[in-house]
Order: C-alpha cells, then sequence, then structure tokens
C-alpha cells in the first residue's frame, strides 16, 4: 500500500505530498490541475523512462519519493535479495532527474537501476490508465491476460524451454547443411593447405634455432679471430691463465710445506682452473663454428625463408602455422563425416520439434480452456457495468507461414517460444451483433469497462491482496447508472487492495473513503499545483462542483450530500 508520495519540481508542481490511507481514494480537480503529473511521478517510481522536460521552470531536477507497505516475507522480499536490498515493513521508492537528463534511482536508500524499479513496482503497484485500455487491441497483451488468468507459468517456461532447444538444433542443421554445400571445395583447400604445411615439415621452435644459427654462420670471421686471441690468453700463450694457475697451485703448496697452510688455497685454485679449462673447451667449440661449410648459410637461409613464407600465409609464427595445421586436420575429418552428422542433427532437430509441438499444443488447450472461463468471468462484471448480454470470446488460431517447419492440419505454421495459435479477443457489446475485433471497438465508454472488467477479473484472482491500484480516467465516456455501477465496482476492489481513482465522475468521488481535490493556484507568481484532502463541507462542494459543471448551486449540494449519505 502506498502510504505517501511526496513529489518536487515535476511539471508546474513546486512540492506536493499526499499522506493516504488504505481502502479507496478519488482525485478530482480540472483539467490541467495537475492530476496527470501525480500520475507521472507514480510512474517514474515505475521504472518508467525520464524525461530533462519533465523538470519544472527554474529548478535544477524533480524528485518522487513514494513510501510502501510491505509484509517482509510476501513475494518481493526475493527480488530485494537478490538486488542486496534490505528488507523492512516499509519500501521506498525514490526517483531523481536533472535538467540535463541526468537519473537515479533508490530502494531504501540503495542505489539501483531503473530496471530494478521495473521489477520491484509491479509487486507494489499496479497503473491503469487509457493507454493501458488501448493495449487491449493487441494481440500479445490479450494472449499474456489469458495466461495470467489461467497461470500457465509452467506451461510457458516448457514451452519456451522446447523452443529454445528447437532453435539450437535447427541452427546446428543449418550450419551443418551449409557446411555440407561447400564441402568439396573446402575440401580441396583443406588439403592443399596441408599439403604446403607437410611439405614443409615445420617443428616448433626451429625458425628460433634457424635465426640464431644464421647469426653464427654470418659472424664466422670474427668467431675466428675472437676465440683464437682468447685461447691464447686462457691456455696457448706464454703467459697463459691455465698455466698462471698451475703454477700459483704449486707455489700455494710449498708454503704449506714451509709450516703455513693457506686454508683452502689449493683447492679454489683448482676449483678456478677447472673453470677456466671449460671456458677453453667452449671457445674451441666455437672454433668449429667459424670453420663450417660455407654452403651452410645458404641452407640456413632458404630453410627459414621458407618457414617465413609459411607464417605470411597461416600464422605470425610457428606455433600459429602448427596450431593451424591441427584446426585443418579436425576440420577435414567433420567434413568427411559431415553427411553422417547432417542426419543425426536433422533428427535431432525433428525430436525437439515434436517435443515443442507436444507442449505448444497443451499450451494451447489450457489457453483454449482458460479463455471462455475468462470470458464468462468477465462478462459477468460487465453485466454490473450496463453492458449486460455482453459476449466476449477470446478466438486462437494459428498464423501461416510457408517457410515454417511445423504443421497444423496439414498446412505450416508460425511459432515461436509463445507458442503456436495468436489470440484475438473479440466482442458483441449488444445483443443480436456478431462479434468483432476488440481493436475495432469505436466507444471508448465500452474500451473503459471491458478494461476495467479483465483487471477486476485478474486481480480478484491473485491470492494476496496490499496492491495499490492506480486507475487514471478508466471513467472515461460513462455517466449514470454506469458511473454508480463503476464506483461499487472499485470500491469492491478496495476491500483487499488500495485503490486510487484519478475521476471526473461525481458518482465515483463520493463512493471513496478519501477524496483529494488537485488545483492548480498561483503562488508568487508561479502557477503551482496543490493537493488538499476533502472532508466534510469541502467534500460536498467538489462533488457539488463535478456535478454542477463548475457553478455552485443548491441543487448540486442537495444532489452532492445524498451521493455522499448513499456511501
Amino acid at each position: 500500500m502506498l502510504e505517501r508520495l511526496s513529489v518536487r519540481g515535476l511539471g508546474i508542481i513546486s512540492a506536493v505530498e499526499i499522506d493516504l490511507d488504505e481502502g479507496f481514494s478519488a482525485l478530482t480537480g480540472e483539467t490541467g490541475a495537475g492530476k496527470s503529473l501525480l500520475v507521472e511521478s507514480l510512474k517514474l517510481l515505475g521504472g518508467q523512462r525520464a524525461q530533462s522536460d519533465m523538470v519544472r521552470t527554474g529548478d535544477d531536477r524533480l524528485w518522487v519519493e513514494g513510501v510502501f507497505t510491505n509484509e517482509p516475507d510476501s513475494p518481493l522480499a526475493a527480488i530485494l535479495d537478490d538486488l542486496g536490498i534490505p528488507r523492512s515493513d516499509a519500501v521506498v521508492l525514490r526517483r531523481e532527474v536533472t535538467r540535463g537528463g541526468r537519473g537515479r534511482a533508490w530502494v531504501n536508500d540503495v542505489t539501483v537501476t531503473a530496471g530494478a524499479l521495473q521489477r520491484i513496482s509491479p509487486h507494489l503497484l499496479s497503473i491503469h490508465g487509457q493507454h493501458e485500455q488501448h493495449g487491449l487491441a493487441d494481440a500479445d497483451v490479450q494472449r499474456r491476460l489469458v495466461d495470467d488468468f489461467g497461470s500457465h507459468e509452467e506451461l510457458l517456461e516448457e514451452t519456451a524451454r522446447c523452443f529454445a532447444s528447437w532453435s539450437e538444433a535447427a541452427a546446428e542443421l543449418e550450419r551443418l547443411q551449409k557446411q555440407q554445400a561447400s564441402r568439396r571445395d573446402r575440401l580441396d583447400t583443406i588439403s592443399f593447405q596441408l599439403q604446403e604445411i607437410d611439405g614443409v615439415g615445420p617443428m616448433e621452435g626451429e625458425d628460433d634455432e634457424l635465426r640464431r644459427r644464421r647469426l653464427v654462420l654470418r659472424s664466422a670471421a670474427q668467431l675466428a679471430d675472437l676465440s683464437s686471441s682468447l685461447l691464447d690468453r686462457l691456455s696457448e700463450g706464454e703467459s697463459s691463465v691455465v698455466d698462471g694457475l698451475a703454477r700459483a697451485e704449486r707455489e700455494v703448496a710449498a708454503i704449506a710445506e714451509c709450516g703455513v697452510p693457506l686454508e683452502g688455497g689449493i683447492e679454489r685454485l683448482g676449483e678456478a682452473r677447472v673453470h677456466v679449462e671449460e671456458v677453453v673447451r667452449e671457445v674451441q667449440a666455437l672454433g668449429d663454428d667459424a670453420n663450417a661449410d660455407p654452403g651452410e648459410l645458404e641452407s640456413t637461409e632458404s630453410r627459414l625463408h621458407v618457414l617465413e613464407q609459411l607464417m605470411l600465409k597461416y600464422g605470425s609464427s610457428l606455433s600459429d602455422v602448427l596450431a593451424h595445421q591441427d584446426d585443418l586436420i579436425r576440420e577435414r575429418g567433420e567434413l568427411e563425416s559431415v553427411e553422417e552428422r547432417v542426419d543425426r542433427a536433422a533428427a535431432a532437430a525433428d525430436r525437439a520439434l515434436a517435443d515443442f509441438d507436444t507442449s505448444a499444443a497443451a499450451l494451447d488447450e489450457a489457453r483454449s480452456a482458460t479463455g471462455e472461463e475468462l470470458a464468462t468471468a468477465v462478462e459477468e462484471v460487465l453485466a454490473r457495468l450496463a453492458m449486460d448480454g455482453t459476449r466476449l470470446q477470446f478466438q486462437w488460431q494459428p498464423r501461416a507461414d510457408a517457410s515454417s517447419s511445423l504443421m497444423r492440419s496439414g498446412d505450416p505454421v508460425a511459432f515461436d517460444a509463445d507458442g503456436v495459435d495468436e489470440c484475438v479477443l473479440m466482442i458483441a457489446a449488444n445483443p443480436g451483433e456478431e462479434p468483432r475485433p476488440m481493436a475495432r471497438i469505436a466507444s471508448g465508454g465500452e474500451l473503459s469497462r471491458v478494461h476495467l472488467a479483465i483487471r477486476t477479473v485478474l486481480r480478484k484472482r491473485r491470492s494476496t491482496g496490499g496492491l495499490s491500484l492506480l486507475f487514471d480516467e478508466v471513467d472515461s465516456g460513462l455517466g449514470g447508472a454506469t458511473a454508480a455501477a463503476l464506483a461499487e465496482l472499485l470500491a469492491d476492489l478496495a476491500v483487499d487492495d488500495q485503490v486510487l481513482v484519478v475521476t471526473h465522475l461525481p458518482q465515483v468521488a463520493a463512493k471513496a473513503y478519501n477524496h483529494f481535490r488537485i488545483e492548480k493556484v498561483v503562488e508568487e507568481g508561479r502557477a503551482t499545483t496543490r493537493v488538499a484532502p476533502l472532508d466534510g463541507g469541502e467534500r460536498e462542494a467538489e462533488v457539488a462542483r463535478m456535478l454542477a459543471g463548475g457553478e455552485l448551486t443548491e441543487s448540486a449540494r442537495a444532489h452532492a450530500r445524498v451521493l455522499l449519505e448513499r456511501r
């Protein structure tokens, strides 16, 4: 239930705060007073897209807050938990939009997205206006009404799951069929590329080793000079390092024989000599590289060129080339077995389509039965709204689609995750008339009553109450006894839910438990909206104004008193 609505800086509204009670509340006022702005404020709390031009002239932002009561263990609790919002007896929705178009939203002081508000608000608030009325002409809306009334969630989920399985299987079949069509050309391409790679026979890291070898071969003369000089210094010259270390070992041994041992001296010198001798052997090996066959450089560069040509075609490195080779081998295997795989995929798609057909048929059957039940229930409500004798039919029929693989009665039909049959809501508003599609109803009054009747039936189907229902001028085109019947219907809804009605009908306003007048006033040279709760004489005057169309007469006041007393 909505306990408090606060609005600042929206349209002509400077600042408005409304404290609301449970039950039935009416909001009345002259055209242009700001009633529609209050409706817009609740739509903003529901996550509707905000526009910067909604901000009041001279203000830098608009701000809307709604405080709703909520049971901590209600169905909304799971959504709050999922969004990381702490549970509470109250749920506070807040929305802010700056003149620059930047918007922010909060739930219980936790920053959320507009999408989060769209998840949360249906558990707190349901708005019904002329836009929703015209939505009744839409086949998808009509189908959802039946599904909501019939609680078809499990059938819908199963049908959607089967459709997803079929879509996946059909996509795989299409992929394989395309692969099959280009199979021969692709196999020729794969064969050519594999022959080229296999003919070279690259090995992992071979190019790096060849580049290192090429550098050595290109530096052969320099290596020969450097290795000769180094060998002369280390072991072959008259004062070589090896000879010097050997001589030092002998002298240290002689010192030890004189009774002054140098602890570890001989061992360390011996180790040094061994390390130097290892270096000598490595340098001598360089001589082999320096004296290599002159033709080796040519063969090395030739091999490296061949590898680089492969890398230009099939990857930036030999690793990429080898990975491409593996991919080609795998793809060749797939293509060589594509016929068998196409057959398997076709069988899988057929099975998935059969499963979908079974599930969709069960959904169609449930919808047909539920549609009849819903139509009967709505007709009973319409009888209360001076539309006795009105007949409703939810007609179901598939839509032809020559490209479809699903057959009904021997003809291909369209299908999707929502099933097969499309809904057409038919209505005969007067006895003796043939039912016509809802989309062709010309009377706004009839459309308003059908919409309200459907919403009433659907709401009564819910097991829980406490929702805030906002009806925005659903009384369009109504009057007289029908207006009184509408008021009774809204009052019935208010037994389980909070009902807020924006109305021009005095019968509806008088029936409400609470009454608010929305008026436009001028303060400090600026137009603004003021909301005032009415009681006693003020309420009588407002109902009388609605009856008289402006001028307050004693007869209008007397009529207003009668309406209020009947409440």
